[in-house]
């Protein structure tokens, strides 16, 4: 009978439980061989600092998904998109939708920033995938959790093409 009533405590109380995900089905501070494990596939490098993996998904959006590590404990990640369109245009479109994305899970976010270098496009928002292409626009939207910074970002350059990033970091406060 009272190991009903404690384990009864316990489930009420949350006591024991882990505490939810910072990204994917990791933890900050994981170790680099728990990530390799929880990510069930090699990766396509490893470093003393870094595990990269190639084809991996942020919802519909192929992308390549670089981990950080300090001390060999999990610190920070970058989901790096792998889509090459055709259209500039269409990479501004991915971004709105990647903030839709994030703004469902995160809340508004708490930074919206945009950084013309040029304004040639800047009242023209049919033309700001252009502008991101020829480096006169950058984007980048943050969003805070208790425990991460979440980071989207868009930037170009006329003969690399545009990329588009999301940065998941580490509250340095966290373990305080």
């Amino acid at each position: 009978m009272i190991l009903v009533v404690l384990a009864l405590f316990f489930q009420l109380t949350g006591y024991g439980q882990q505490p939810e995900n910072d990204l994917r089905s990791l933890r900050w501070g994981m170790p680099s061989k728990e990530v390799q494990a929880a990510e069930q596939s090699a990766p396509h490098r490893i470093t003393d600092t870094t595990l990269l993996y190639r084809q991996r998904w942020f919802y519909s959006f192929p992308a390549s998904v670089k981990f950080a590590f300090v001390n060999d404990q999990l610190a920070g990640a970058l989901y790096i998109f792998t889509d090459r369109h055709i259209r500039a245009q269409q990479h501004m479109d991915d971004y709105q939708t990647l903030v839709r994305i994030l703004s469902d899970r995160y809340g508004a976010p708490s930074g919206d920033y945009w950084s013309w270098n040029y304004p040639l496009y800047k009242d023209r928002p049919d033309h700001y995938g252009d502008a991101v292409l020829l480096s006169h626009l950058t984007r980048s939207s943050v969003w805070e959790t208790p425990r991460t910074v979440i980071t989207l970002e868009m930037s170009g350059k006329p003969k690399e093409g545009i990329y588009t990033v999301i940065s998941y970091a580490k509250k340095n406060d966290i373990d305080k």
